[in-house]
């Protein structure tokens, strides 16, 4: 039996101070969703499971509940395993409990019935067990909750949430043995817990969905060929590119080098956030805002952040004379920094930057 193990895929996720970049995460989500049942019907799979979150929270549209549940009957007749998860949980208010992706006929089916936890699959001869999360606390995973082992060949596990849950120690690897497959959900990380007591995997999620959200971006792929025999493999699955750099101001030369450096790392899916530190070198006359405008639409997001030092604590580090008007305004205007407060900080840097091109015979950008 060949299984597809997806989980925390966030539709309808909000994405705030990401600008207009969270529309398109949005969408990539939902080709996200594309491509899973893309792949799953590629691999000819006998079984796809989502272990939780499939929605980022329990209040979704009519449109993105139509469009979920409209991807996951194109596997029919490949039956789909849905678990509730701690974001899109089954609570009073919940979509899930009208959902009409699992009106019959569908290959679609939900675990959301905490008094009878499982869902028999006699084509493949397959017992699923999951219990939902209802937006409460639940208490810790464990097989009395999940209810006895039902009469099939095989017996696969759904859990949402963490290995805390399940006990710790003997407790969990008791529990989890009784498996031939146990689906973890609940974390954006791929980890493969498997040991020669069980089975078990969370599968991440598809998409890396943040700057510090490491190790995204994967399915699971799982091959049972007898009772106990399974194998877990993890399958790269993510388009996003979330990228970090920083600059010393002094290793850029001026508008276009730093625009050659941003350009190189350009592409539809990047998320790219730059930042320039050190002591701001005014012959580059940088134009940040420039750069930002001019290369904004060759990324998915771009952020420039300005963390540089317009004066350095030394005015003696400034190669201007004393005696020429420059070095003496340089010197005036370091006073005056140093006295600022926050308000008017920012007023005093521009009047840097213009001064400094304007005695120095340079056209102010």
């Amino acid at each position: 039996m060949k299984l597809v193990h997806a989980s925390d895929i966030r539709l309808g996720a909000g994405f705030c101070g990401l600008k207009l970049a969270g529309d398109k995460i949005r969408a990539g989500l939902k080709s996200a969703l594309i491509r899973i049942v893309d792949y799953a019907l590629n691999e000819k799979a006998d079984l796809v499971i989502f272990s939780g979150n499939l929605f980022d929270n329990h209040e979704v549209s009519k449109n993105l509940q139509d469009f979920a549940a409209g991807q996951l009957r194109r596997l029919s007749p490949i039956p789909v395993i849905v678990l509730p998860g701690n974001r899109d949980s089954i609570a009073d208010t919940s979509f899930w409990r009208t959902w009409e992706g699992i009106r019959q006929p569908s290959n679609i089916y939900l675990l959301s019935d905490k008094k009878k936890p499982y869902i028999k699959i006699p084509a493949l001869d397959c017992t699923v067990y999951g219990l939902p999360q209802s937006g409460q606390e639940d208490g810790g995973i464990s097989r009395k909750r999940l209810g006895p082992l039902q009469s099939s060949k095989f017996h696969i596990a759904i859990i949402c949430g963490n290995m805390a849950d399940l006990g710790g120690g003997d407790t969990a690897a008791e529990m989890l043995g009784q498996y031939d497959y146990v689906a973890l959900g609940g974390q954006s990380a791929f980890l493969d817990l498997s040991c020669p007591h069980y089975r078990a995997a969370f599968c991440g999620a598809p998409e890396q969905l943040g700057f510090e959200d490491c190790n995204a971006g994967n399915l699971a792929l799982i091959q049972i060929d007898g009772p106990k025999k399974a194998v877990v493999s993890r399958v790269p699955f993510g388009k996003f590119e979330w990228k970090q750099v920083e600059f010393q101001a002094k290793e850029i030369a001026n508008n276009d080098d730093l625009l050659l450096k941003i350009r190189e790392m350009a592409g539809p899916d990047v998320f790219l956030r730059v930042k320039l530190t050190g002591l701001a070198l005014f012959e580059s006359a940088l134009d940040l805002q420039m750069v930002q405008n001019t290369m904004q639409d060759e990324f998915a997001y771009l952020d420039i952040i300005d963390e540089m030092i317009v004066f350095p604590e030394d005015v003696s580090e400034v190669k201007a004379s004393e005696k020429t008007i420059l070095g003496q305004y340089l010197r005036l205007i370091s006073k005056k920094l140093k006295e600022s407060d926050e308000s008017e900080k920012a007023h005093l840097e521009k009047s840097i930057r213009i001064g400094y091109s304007l005695l120095s015979g340079r056209e102010p950008w």
